[in-house]
């Protein structure tokens, strides 16, 4: 219920018409300074919550109850009994600041990147993906065109994940709240546990943030990526033959389960190529026996098979270190050398919303004999 709410607000905010191009370097800054502000914002409500829980702290035990040192638990009860009830309001109501903060951020991100969340052509979903970034839940667990994003992973890990997902929010708030009243009450700052409360909300919070709106600011610019590599390779490129067609779709599907991930980057990577190459049917992933045509391409087959393994590798949360041992692979087969390096800092670059173009993903790889000398 939550996730369709947030996405239904976020269509409504988004760019009405979607801007097409890459977002420019102003749009960039503007999304960076509401990255930036959000997490400010949080950083603050850490500080306000955990200042009032101190504050709350401080008053009962020393004001009220007087030190409380020599009162039984009978007369020690109604106190914790008032102050975890006032502390669950204040962090509840802390919680939910958050999720609003959250889903603003992201608003604005996507309506400065001119990104159109409510289009055809693959687009509807990421309002869909955006929510469940703000909301910190995991991409669902589906198949793709046939392709099961999931199927290197192992089922006990995929149940262990969607339980810590679950779980992650209000036990990893509960843990460091835990941490601060058990742990660091028998050291030596155990009088100035309710001071330093404030900061380290305010640091958890504005890590928590952090991570939401990153993955955030790579669900918007992502399908940039990908529009550009769509447009550079395959809406001009002509009628593709048959076994050139299943290589792309192969390694991208491959691509995609040596991910581990079904995100929404990827998965619209491959609504565009089956949109773009005209294939409607299921796809029987076989890369092993698609591979062995990968060096009867010609060359200008192999660099659009080569660009778009490493657009698909880096449009996700992470490079897994499988993907990189793919596209290293596929290099091989095709005469080049990965450097992998070049790979990693496209990544952060698109994290950044600077926009990848074929030179940058040609200086991804060099000739294999060079690199031998």
């Amino acid at each position: 219920m939550l996730e369709r709410r947030f996405a239904a607000y976020l269509a409504q905010r988004s760019a009405e018409n979607g801007a097409g191009d890459h977002p420019s370097p102003e749009r960039v800054k503007k999304i960076s300074r509401v990255a930036r502000w959000i997490i400010g914002l949080s950083a603050l409500a850490g500080i306000i919550s955990g200042g009032l829980i101190g504050g709350a702290e401080i008053w009962m035990r020393h004001g009220l109850f007087d030190g409380m040192d020599d009162l039984g638990w009978r007369e020690v009860w109604p106190y914790w009994a008032a102050f975890y009830a006032f502390a669950g309001v204040v962090s509840a109501v802390e919680i939910g600041l958050l999720y609003a903060l959250a889903l603003s951020g992201i608003a604005r991100i996507a309506q400065h990147s001119g990104l159109p969340l409510s289009e055809g052509d693959g687009r509807g979903f990421f309002a869909h993906s955006l929510a469940r970034a703000g909301l910190e839940f995991p991409n669902p667990q589906v198949h793709i065109y046939g392709i099961d994003p999931y199927a290197h992973v192992a089922n006990w890990k995929l149940t262990a994940l969607n339980i810590a997902y679950k779980l992650k929010v209000g036990v990893s708030s509960f843990i460091l709240r835990v941490f601060l009243r058990r742990v660091a009450a028998r050291m030596a700052v155990r009088g100035m546990v309710p001071l330093i409360a404030g900061p380290l909300y305010a640091v958890w919070n504005a890590y928590i943030v952090w991570r939401i709106m990153t993955e955030a600011r790579l669900r918007t610019l992502g399908p940039f990526a990908v529009d550009n590599l769509i447009a550079a390779h395959f809406e001009d490129a002509g009628d593709l033959d048959d076994t050139e067609t299943d290589v792309i779709l192969h390694a991208a599907g491959e691509m995609l389960t040596r991910g581990r991930d079904a995100h929404p980057n990827q998965i619209y990577l491959m609504v565009r190529l089956r949109n773009a190459l005209g294939r409607r049917k299921d796809i029987a992933l076989d890369w092993a026996a698609m591979r062995r045509n990968l060096p009867r391409l010609d060359a200008a087959s192999q660099t659009r098979v080569l660009d778009l393994l490493t657009v698909s590798c880096m449009i996700g949360a992470r490079i897994h270190r499988d993907q990189i041992e793919l596209l290293r692979s596929a290099c091989q087969d095709c005469g080049a050398a990965l450097r992998e390096d070049r790979v990693q800092q496209l990544h952060k670059a698109l994290k950044r919303g600077d926009q990848v173009t074929g030179k940058e993903l040609s200086a991804t790889r060099s000739d294999a004999d060079a690199s031998l000398v």
